[in-house]
């Protein structure tokens, strides 16, 4: 009895075209890249002065004014388990206009100058409509960049969060100190509307609309390996069944997550049937608790540089560290993708890990402005590249049903290690010292890189 799959001609492999290589450079692509860079440089020039803000026009105790900073990470981090499931439900796109409108709107009641604890709340309620609009363009970029080209291209939409890193403070601080408060409100909200116009400039395609996608994706990929069964059952001789099962592997890897290590398997078979599998992508976890664990180190940049720098009389130096440090980023990630799509990721993170620890020891030994932006340099590009790849090897055998799940997992762990970085590191620096705490970060940067090769021994293919 012939089936409908059989009649099917198969090609032989041989005669199967060269694939033309796929454009990175799309509509989507672009601009996707614009919107993340809109909302980026308005989370961090807000993030840099809403301390000062609170001290300053609040008279709030230093205490709260640092919470008011820093709710708006634990809003970001509640959102990472909302956004996948909200995807699911609502389709990407109409999702992230919807985020932007309410990140212009939370932007503008800073304005309204509210009692401390309503900016708290606004704080959390931003936070969590970032972490929705983050996750969601990451979730659509790493859709549409071709599987060949992931390191280049989450290189490349990587630069967007640089850029934003580097622009978003110095204007905030400018801004702040010459024309007030409510000017830098003005300019963040005038900033991430920009967003808008990208969102709407986001087209949508069959990657990009998942809408209710993983259970039809699910049913999709049992039609399509009956199918492809029967054909391979019902092939005329041994080349045809051979390219038939090609055909078969091709199909599935394209439509499942396959675990690129033994660990991933491991990890994956605890999770997969547990209630988090419909928050948690279980086969991006062993990446993700890498990165998470490098990103506690990189809070340490983020809370005590200033106050480390003025301490040892380097604060001309620190005022433009994070321009050095995201022109270092900005300088390598796209060769950094580029070799990762080549060579795999441990020719390109080892050496990331082994520039992080190293910038944390030039730090803690800074004796001038030269050593100052020497580690900003080491760091840029080990925080950079370990981002950027570390992304690229959680999502690049994730399908698309899963691949908001994934975004938001990876997320989650960098937003856990930046958040719980200050809150530990605020009660040991006090009894060590910053450059005590700085060689620390150092040793927690070899730790990373440890467990990396623990991750990534026994990836499968592995060049």
């Amino acid at each position: 009895m012939a089936s409908s799959a059989a009649k099917v001609a198969i090609p032989s492999r041989c005669e199967r075209p060269a694939p033309a290589p796929a454009p990175l450079w799309t509509r989507n692509f672009i601009a996707g890249t614009f919107l993340n860079f809109f909302i980026a440089g308005n989370y961090f020039m807000l993030m840099v002065v809403m301390t000062a803000y609170a001290l300053t026009v609040y008279q709030a105790p230093a205490a709260v004014a640092a919470f008011c900073a820093s709710a708006f990470i634990v809003g970001t981090l509640f959102s990472r388990f909302a956004a996948a499931p909200m995807m699911e439900r609502f389709g990407r796109l109409p999702l992230l206009i919807v985020g932007c409108i309410a990140e212009v709107a939370l932007s503008a009641l800073y304005l309204l100058n509210e009692p401390v604890g309503a900016l708290i709340g606004v704080r959390l309620a931003h936070g969590f409509s970032y972490g929705v609009c983050s996750t969601t363009i990451a979730t659509v970029i790493t859709s549409v960049v071709p599987p060949e080209r992931k390191g280049e291209g989450i290189g490349y939409f990587m630069l967007s969060i640089t850029l934003g890193s580097a622009i978003g403070p110095f204007a905030g601080i400018f801004l702040a100190n010459n024309f007030g408060y409510p000017v830098v409100f003005v300019v963040a909200s005038v900033l991430v509307a920009l967003s808008i116009p990208a969102a709407l400039l986001l087209r949508p395609a069959s990657s990009t609309k998942v809408k209710g996608s993983e259970a039809a994706a699910e049913a999709e990929v049992e039609a399509a390996a009956d199918a492809v069964a029967g054909a391979v059952a019902e092939a005329p001789d041994e080349e045809a069944r051979e390219d038939a099962a090609a055909n078969r592997d091709e199909a599935l890897a394209a439509s499942t997550r396959v675990p690129s290590t033994h660990l991933e398997e491991k990890v994956a078979a605890k999770v997969e049937h547990s209630p988090l599998a419909r928050f948690v992508e279980a086969g991006v976890l062993p990446i993700s608790v890498v990165c998470g664990l490098l990103f506690f180190g990189y809070s340490s940049l983020l809370t005590f540089l200033t106050p480390y720098a003025t301490e040892i009389g380097l604060a001309r130096a620190a005022s433009v560290f994070f321009v050095v440090y995201a022109l270092a980023m900005f300088v390598t990630r796209p060769f950094t993708g580029r070799a990762f799509d080549r060579v795999g990721p441990h020719p390109v993170m080892v050496p990331a890990f082994v520039s992080f620890a190293l910038g944390m020891v030039v730090l803690a030994f800074a004796a001038n402005d030269w050593m100052i932006l020497g580690a900003a340099a080491l760091l840029g590009f080990g925080v950079g590249t370990v981002q950027s790849c570390g992304l690229a090897m959680a999502v690049r055998v994730t399908s698309d049903a899963r691949l908001s799940v994934a975004n938001a997992t990876f997320y989650m762990l960098l937003d856990v290690g930046v958040g719980i970085g200050p809150i530990l590191l605020g009660i040991v620096a006090p009894l060590i010292g910053y450059a005590n705490l700085y060689l620390c970060m150092a040793v927690v940067g070899a730790l990373a890189l440890a467990l990396f090769l623990v991750v990534a021994k026994t990836e499968k293919g592995a060049r």
